[in-house]
């Protein structure tokens, strides 16, 4: 799908990857043999594939069928304090992953001295989104099969493919020439975003530009019903709890715009239709503008805002990125990834990314065949480098679910100014702001 053509093109031009992560967490040993029965299962769906690059300069890349086994299931004898849960995950997410050479996606166990366990599933966001994952790994866990119909890596020759994709350029031109109809008008009435200036950015020098960047990451547990029970106190649902609570962390990371210090959440809006919506990216992406002052004592001000991201998600009305998709693959690399920026506005709004995956289903607890003590569900970034945050003036990735009696909060977030964020300090402002709101959250770091 072409939005999915567009984020493979910004990891070409970038090296950066973007992949999440299920962490679930056991009060005993994992069930090796159930375990390895649904890994058995999921790498038989379509959501084990990877992208085949066009033989042509601007054909479009196709789904294939990887053409060796599975990655094996990573474990370790060694058994580690329950206090490294993170740092082991941390750990696994720094493994090779690549959707083009595989593996897309790897899975991995280890035992803690506290006699818990926890089973890590790290995968390309090229490959599939977070609803998608989801989806897939129930199916695979309740034995949903769904054959992958792809055709095998490698398998299409050269001449083969050629003649294919070039039918494909011309079945796509129509759409292509009006994409291009598009960006043309739009960069005619558009004024440019307002830019900061170079002195207030302080950039650094082109070396340290290229050095990669580990992003702080937390993960929160906090208690269902005291979560439900904050919102309604401060007059709000649990859904606009979360958004007060993101709205808030972003204000105190200084990602507020410039020109009126309201919170930019950049929300994605799930639009696949079941196990057989091939698209790696079934979403839609809308902004919510939130004025943070007073969310902790307060989700009123919320209302208004999230009565409008509703609506529109309900209209479904093709928004510009969409219109302009098709002409994407057709611009040089370091243009795609200034228009793409331009289209987000970087320059102002300081987007923050936030998913809620919402109640998490029962199935899909049930990795080893029972059902989990605890499930985490993150974002994470490989390949960060300085250049990129100076670009994004930082970073905040929020993503939340909820399963069982808790709901988990989890957050990659790193500031440059006045010095890079620590772990620590991250840590320490989440916890100062669930104290805020009046909930006790157990953070892993």
């Amino acid at each position: 799908a072409w939005l999915d053509q567009l984020a493979y093109a910004l990891f070409r031009a970038t090296g950066r990857n973007q992949l999440m992560q299920c962490i679930w967490l056991y009060d005993r040993d994992v069930n090796l043999d159930a375990l390895a029965l649904t890994y058995e299962r999921l790498a038989a769906l379509a959501f084990n594939r990877l992208i085949e690059p066009s033989p042509l300069p601007w054909g479009r890349p196709r789904w294939v069928k990887p053409a060796g086994q599975a990655a094996p299931i990573q474990s370790s004898e060694d058994v580690l304090p329950r206090s490294q849960l993170l740092h082991w995950a941390n750990d696994h997410a720094r493994a090779t992953v690549d959707p083009v050479t595989g593996p897309a996606w790897r899975v991995a166990i280890q035992r803690f001295d506290d006699g818990c366990s926890a089973v890590s599933l790290v995968g390309s966001h090229l490959v599939v989104d977070g609803m998608g994952a989801v989806r897939a790994i129930a199916a695979a866990a309740n034995g949903l099969e769904v054959p992958n119909g792809y055709r095998t890596q490698g398998t299409r020759n050269w001449l083969t493919g050629c003649l294919s994709d070039m039918w494909q350029i011309l079945a796509d031109t129509p759409r292509i020439l009006a994409a291009f109809v598009c960006i043309a008008q739009a960069s005619w009435h558009r004024r440019p975003p307002h830019t900061p200036s170079k002195a207030a950015l302080a950039p650094a020098s082109d070396d340290d530009q290229k050095t990669l960047v580990a992003l702080p990451a937390v993960a929160m547990k906090i208690d269902a019903k005291a979560w439900d029970a904050c919102a309604v106190q401060i007059g709000g649902r649990p859904n606009a709890l979360l958004f007060g609570f993101v709205a808030t962390l972003a204000a105190r990371l200084g990602r507020c715009r410039s020109s009126d210090g309201a919170v930019s959440l950049l929300v994605p809006i799930d639009r696949r239709r079941g196990l057989n919506d091939e698209r790696a990216l079934a979403i839609e992406f809308h902004t919510m503008t939130v004025t943070p002052a007073g969310l902790t004592g307060n989700l009123k001000p919320l209302r208004a805002p999230l009565r409008a991201l509703l609506q529109r998600a309900r209209a479904k009305q093709a928004n510009a990125l969409s219109c302009v998709l098709p002409a994407i693959s057709w611009m040089p690399r370091a243009a795609a990834t200034r228009f793409v920026n331009r289209m987000f506005t970087y320059a102002d709004a300081l987007p923050v990314s936030f998913s809620d995956l919402g109640v998490l289903p029962d199935g899909f607890a049930c990795i080893d065949g029972a059902p989990c003590a605890r499930v985490l569900t993150r974002a994470v970034d490989q390949n960060v480098t300085r250049r990129d945050l100076e670009r994004s003036r930082g970073h905040l990735v929020v993503v939340a679910s909820r399963y069982g009696n808790s709901v988990s909060v989890c957050v990659e977030a790193c500031q440059l100014e006045p010095a890079p964020t620590t772990r620590e300090e991250l840590r320490m402002v989440c916890t100062r702001i669930a104290a805020e709101f009046g909930l006790d959250a157990a953070i892993e770091a």
